[in-house]
């Protein structure tokens, strides 16, 4: 196990407390008398450590992702005794999924309190199906989440310090976990939330747990998995370990034991391995349900209901190098004017301020492909406009940039669209043409019109702006089916088309084709899944940028890579000519206007001429 914190305040006294704790344990059979502190796994001391170790960091909302069976929900009704013992008034809540769980914790926590020595105990004043009050003012109501939609005003009325959220994976309301969290307080000295769940696929618990890794500085979220307990290992010389171990572990188990070794500095014994795969094969017939119950990563453990369309193992793969690898970008957020030209574009710092991130920057010998997504064209569910754009070789292609915003308005996807053409010039659009794409080309053509002829014509031919619109290439969609020559402008998703074009995504990805950037993409394709010829995300999840990849991989495959394979131009090729070419020149960067800065060159160099000419009517002659 890892070092315990050298801080840890209140441990030793906890501990201490438990110590007069007795538990009845179905492990040791006649033994009702035993010592809480003398029964704890590894699995539950890990966990009393991450508690401390935030609240002595001034954190107080916990975020615990378990495997099945650790006795974790067991060491959080000692915290909850514990808390509401030695602090007064507290108003706290335990959660559970479902009416038997409440019932069968109010009796452990009764059982708890009795069994504590005068000393320590703090008598109760009532205590009933609905709440435990205390002599000393705290309360701690009994609630239940309930495993259908229908508990959306879950504590609703309170004002809640203390909170024990169990098995929330199985709470059927969001709008529920929503009503709860709004009623916890903020301030309080002694306030303290611990959610403690086993994983059931991409569900709220999940989104909360990916929350609090991200923000470490008022949450915490840590993972607590299989090979925490003791009990999940068989003894050297029995039957299951003569049996279940060869001596040698598969190229899985080694790899799954070095990433274990790596993050938590755990070494998994050969008794455990024997007992993974006996439990693994005699207890568990699926794999993926074998992951999620026992996992040996949080990775493992949300999986989805239904089939994973895209392969859940190497998506885990791709997001752990590239938070590893901490993958460069740029991030720009645009601030849109009353017309395409004083659209204005910032850098920004931060990740949740960027809509466009820029990850590799436009190269002028570059081939690109891109792929549109519309809010509300699909679905009422996809919400988002999203923008993905590939550098295309004829052996891969590569992300090299992704736009994201919430905002429905057409004429701002189609002015950000524009000005990407424009960056990545020789460009191949795929748009998805549902609900308002076939707009955004309309804009398009009359965005034209205004430069061309309108009242834009004069600042646009300063500023060359046409040779953004001289770049743009539409995508020309032809079934596969037909033996006519008959071509249409872009991608219309439905019943035929979006499962052969999202099985190419899949594909390409698989086998190394793809190249991908972005997490938020990757994480959008965990929720992904099959059911019978339906491929869907996940109820309540987004998949914009999963079919704007798979449009833009679609204009790669059909409208680029037949030219650059038969020019040869595989990604080793041009980089290694790209060497040759110009060692360390700068390509076009994004700069601080759409437009102006863009073209900045031009201005230079009509600026040069009125120069020269300024010299000349002086009489000096170059």
């Amino acid at each position: 196990m890892p070092p315990a914190s050298t801080k840890q305040k209140w441990l030793p006294l906890f501990l201490e407390f438990i110590s007069h704790m007795r538990i009845s344990s179905k492990e040791l059979l006649g033994h009702d008398a035993t010592p809480l502190s003398d029964l704890l796994y590894h699995a539950q001391r890990y966990f009393l450590e991450q508690i401390c170790e935030g609240l002595d960091n001034n954190i107080h909302d916990f975020k615990c992702l378990k495997a099945r069976q650790l006795g974790i929900s067991t060491i959080g009704l000692a915290i909850d005794v514990f808390w509401i013992s030695v602090h007064e008034k507290i108003q706290g809540a335990i959660v559970t999924d479902t009416d038997s769980n409440r019932e069968k914790f109010r009796v452990l926590l009764e059982h708890y309190i009795a069994s504590l020595p005068r000393g320590l105990r703090v008598g109760i004043r009532r205590h009933n199906k609905t709440l435990l009050e205390l002599n000393n003012g705290s309360i701690l109501d009994y609630l239940v989440a309930g495993t259908k939609r229908t508990n959306v005003a879950l504590g609703q009325s309170r004002a809640l310090n203390f909170l024990h959220a169990t098995e929330m994976s199985s709470w059927g309301s969001d709008e529920g976990v929503a009503s709860l969290r709004a009623s916890l307080a903020q301030k309080h000295p002694h306030r303290l939330y611990i959610w403690e769940s086993t994983a059931k696929g991409f569900n709220l618990f999940k989104d909360m747990y990916d929350q609090a890794q991200q923000d470490t500085l008022s949450q915490k979220a840590f993972f607590i998995g299989w090979w925490m307990k003791e009990d999940y290992s068989f003894a050297p010389g029995s039957r299951e370990y003569r049996l279940y171990w060869d001596g040698r572990m598969s190229d899985t188990e080694v790899a799954r034991c070095k990433e274990v070794k790596k993050r938590w500095n755990f070494d998994i014994t050969p008794g455990q391995i024997a007992w993974h795969r006996w439990y693994s094969e005699t207890q568990v017939a699926d794999d993926l349900l074998m992951d999620q119950n026992h996992p040996w990563t949080p990775e493992q453990a949300f999986i989805l209901t239904g089939t994973s369309f895209f392969p859940i193992r190497k998506l885990n793969d791709s997001i752990r190098f590239l938070h590893e690898e901490k993958a460069p970008y740029k991030g720009y957020r645009y601030h849109m004017g009353q017309d395409f030209l004083a659209t204005q574009i910032e850098q920004v710092s931060r990740a949740d301020e960027a809509e466009l991130k820029v990850y590799e920057e436009p190269d002028p010998d570059g081939i690109y492909a891109m792929g549109v997504d519309l809010a509300y064209g699909r679905s009422e569910t996809n919400d988002n406009h999203c923008i993905q754009v590939l550098r295309c070789f004829a052996d891969k292609a590569i992300q090299v940039a992704e736009y994201t915003t919430g905002m429905p308005e057409t004429y701002q996807i189609t002015w950000v669209l524009a000005h990407l053409a424009g960056a990545y010039r020789e460009s191949t659009i795929n748009c998805e043409l549902q609900g308002p794409g076939r707009a955004v080309m309309d804009e398009i053509r009359h965005l034209r019109q205004l430069l061309d002829i309108g009242y834009l014509q004069k600042q646009a031919a300063n500023l060359g702006v046409q040779e953004i619109f001289d770049s743009v290439r539409w995508y020309l969609y032809h079934r596969p089916d037909s033996l006519a020559g008959n071509y249409v402008y872009n991608f219309v998703t439905n019943w035929s088309t979006k499962s052969p074009m999202l099985n190419q995504f899949r594909d390409n990805y698989t086998l190394g084709m793809l190249r991908l950037r972005s997490i938020p993409l990757l994480k959008e394709m965990e929720t992904v899944r099959q059911e019978g010829s339906e491929i869907c995300a996940t109820p309540h999840k987004r998949d914009d940028r999963v079919f704007a990849m798979g449009l833009a991989n679609k204009a790669f495959i059909d409208r680029r890579r037949p030219a650059l394979i038969a020019a040869g131009m595989t990604y080793e090729h041009e980089m290694e000519r790209a060497a040759r070419r110009a060692e360390g020149t700068p390509h076009t960067v994004f700069t601080a206007s759409i437009i102006q800065d863009f073209f900045r060159g031009k201005e230079d160099k009509r600026d040069r001429e009125k120069e020269r000419q300024a010299w000349e009517r002086a009489g000096v002659v170059f």
